[in-house]
């Protein structure tokens, strides 16, 4: 499949807490976007839906407001290991916006994810390797904390999407409230400490289950569109309150 350049839109940083943080984007004229996809593991042990959809999104993204972000797809083994280390990675760049994704045997459409639950992760990862605790530690958050959720509009997202996208009539992409207790619900949770406002998780159906690899790659990166539409707005209006603000002080 041909590499693909879109068109959509910007980001403001903000923390979970919903104090908003500026992010100076003008020093630094790369925009991040970060798709990442799971490999193997136990029943899908050929290929994994979710990274044969990641790996064929376009290259590049301009938004709306012809803001450019490149777009980078992660290839995430199915161990804690590897999703602490990518986590690490991925933030340290301080994207614009995170999207992991994953595949769900049971699903016949995909789900965006609103809530990740620090549930008792006890499976063991696809090296064998058990969560020391079967607990996430949460830097930001805590151990205690037992559940986050994004702070992108979810239920906004899927209505838009299937709206609009004809191969969704018979299988409208849903919202779900559990991404489980496996490595889906791990690295949801460790990404959603960082930045809640700025996170969010796919679940995608088996290939052929009813989708083909690409037109899963089309419906996700319809939900990256609306992801960048909803950052950018939220950043618009924040820097329209600090004008406001600025402009009330200098009274």
């Amino acid at each position: 499949m041909s590499t693909i350049t879109e068109s959509f839109e910007p980001v403001s940083k903000r923390s979970c807490e919903g104090v908003a943080i500026k992010v100076d984007k003008e020093k630094n004229n790369e925009r991040l976007i970060v798709v990442t996809g799971f490999g193997p593991f136990a029943g899908h042990e050929l290929m994994n839906a979710s990274w044969e959809a990641v790996r064929i999104l376009p290259e590049t993204l301009i938004s709306k407001n012809q803001n450019h972000y490149k777009v980078e797809k992660i290839f995430i083994a199915v161990t804690y290991d590897d999703v602490d280390k990518n986590i690490e990675n991925i933030w340290k760049r301080n994207p614009d916006l995170v999207i992991h994704c994953g595949v769900n045997g049971e699903a016949k459409t995909l789900h965006i994810e609103n809530t990740a639950h620090n549930k008792k992760f006890d499976r063991v990862d696809y090296s064998c390797k058990l969560l020391p605790g079967s607990t996430a530690s949460l830097a930001n958050n805590g151990i205690d904390c037992k559940k986050l959720e994004t702070k992108l509009n979810a239920r906004r997202i899927s209505e838009r999407i299937n709206k609009n996208q004809e191969c969704l009539k018979q299988n409208p992409v849903l919202v779900s409230n559990d991404c489980g207790n496996y490595l889906c619900g791990y690295i949801y949770l460790k990404s959603l400490d960082v930045d809640c406002r700025r996170t969010l998780f796919i679940h995608v159906p088996p290939i052929n289950k009813p989708f083909t690899s690409e037109e899963t790659s089309f419906v996700l990166w319809s939900i990256v569109r609306e992801c960048i539409e909803q950052i950018e707005s939220n950043a618009l209006d924040y820097n329209e309150n600090e004008e406001r603000l600025q402009e009330f002080k200098n009274k």
